[in-house]
């Protein structure tokens, strides 16, 4: 072989050397004659993986990697976790951490899987970035822990379609129960008592139906059969009357009927607030003022004509006091019996006598001295 043969030969083999290497600083196929071109080193296969270095925390954490180091990747044995290295310090990668899916998860413990926190921090919840819920764990300017602030901090709101309902459990008397309802004929708030069924206590604050004894502002109620109370149903209602034909707006007894129950005051005073005797009314006006007195006590009429109820066993002891307004005609008072007589007749009130009073025993109505 001549020396220009040798030449040549060293040429060629030299100039594939070279482009061998650029084809390896470029890129790398394992598995694979064609690598992809965005990437350094391709590794192709169907059954095998690749694996990165191994070691323990401690192995880990005496590497001490410098500042142009970052992106060093490692799994730790002894935590069973992926870590790599920022720059500054080591970070355990979040793909070996259970995490709760946008989409929710499955194969969870209620006893080990929870979310919140493991330190003493609230826990708090925001949409378009604004805190809305917060649950707090410190006592201090947030709340007391355990508390649950709801909304911003203008306003916040506990929603619900129908019906929301917030229970207390551990009483003795059993769980304290408030309903606050939204539906077709009985609206309002409720609050039970107690664990028995029907519940021991209610405290009703709702409207209803017309023609329903439930149609009341407020209303306390025991229930029939309850424990440790009475057998009575409604103690007392405020508000709407039981019947659609109008009544009191103050309802003692069971049922609303005021049948079983006393209603007590003390002094009371009408037009005063400060009476003293037990009715102290002030003012110049008289309770009613009406043209019969099936629903009245004090009657105001100018002139005409009184007709008494009917004397029966029910108005046995009701009382009137008459008073003829008119300065100039009689008012007649029909069918009662005049002091110092036994027989009913109509009487004559005149401007000159002003009012006088009749009471009945059952059978007949008698004028009072």
């Amino acid at each position: 072989m001549t020396k220009n043969y040798i030449l040549k030969f060293i040429f060629i083999a030299t100039s594939f050397l070279l482009i061998g290497i650029q084809q390896l600083n470029a890129q790398v196929g394992i598995g694979t004659t064609n690598p992809s071109t965005k990437s350094s080193l391709d590794v192709s296969s169907t059954t095998t993986g690749v694996l990165i270095p191994r070691m323990t925390t401690a192995q880990r954490t005496a590497i001490s990697p410098t500042l142009t180091d970052f992106g060093l990747k490692v799994y730790d044995i002894t935590t069973s976790t992926f870590w790599f290295w920022n720059g500054t310090v080591w970070v355990q990668d979040a793909t070996s951490i259970s995490s709760w899916g946008l989409t929710g998860n499955s194969g969870t413990a209620p006893a080990t899987n929870f979310v919140g926190t493991t330190d003493a921090t609230d826990l708090v919840l925001k949409t378009n970035g604004i805190e809305r819920m917060r649950i707090n764990d410190a006592i201090g300017p947030t709340g007391t822990s355990g508390d649950i602030s709801i909304g911003d901090t203008s306003s916040g709101t506990v929603k619900s379609n129908k019906e929301l309902v917030l229970r207390q459990d551990g009483d003795f008397f059993g769980p304290s129960i408030l309903r606050l309802r939204n539906r077709n004929g009985e609206n309002g708030a409720i609050f039970e008592t107690g664990a028995t069924s029907p519940p021991l206590v209610d405290f009703i604050f709702k409207t209803g139906p017309t023609a329903s004894r439930i149609v009341s502002n407020i209303r306390f109620e025991t229930r029939a059969g309850s424990v440790k109370m009475s057998s009575n149903s409604t103690e007392w209602q405020f508000g709407q009357p039981d019947s659609t034909n109008g009544g009191p707006t103050l309802v003692i007894g069971a049922f609303g009927t005021g049948s079983n129950s006393s209603f007590r005051l003390g002094n009371l005073g009408i037009g005063t607030v400060s009476p003293n005797a037990k009715l102290h009314n002030v003012g110049t006006t008289a309770f009613t003022t009406a043209t019969s007195g099936v629903n009245n006590t004090v009657i105001l009429q100018n002139a005409g004509t009184f007709i008494t109820p009917a004397a029966a066993t029910t108005t046995s002891g009701l009382m009137y006091i008459i008073r003829n307004t008119s300065t100039t005609a009689n008012l007649t008072v029909n069918n009662i019996i005049d002091y110092g007589s036994s027989i009913a007749s109509n009487f004559a009130l005149t401007p000159t006598i002003g009012s006088i009073m009749i009471v009945c025993d059952g059978t007949s109505w008698y004028r009072i001295k």
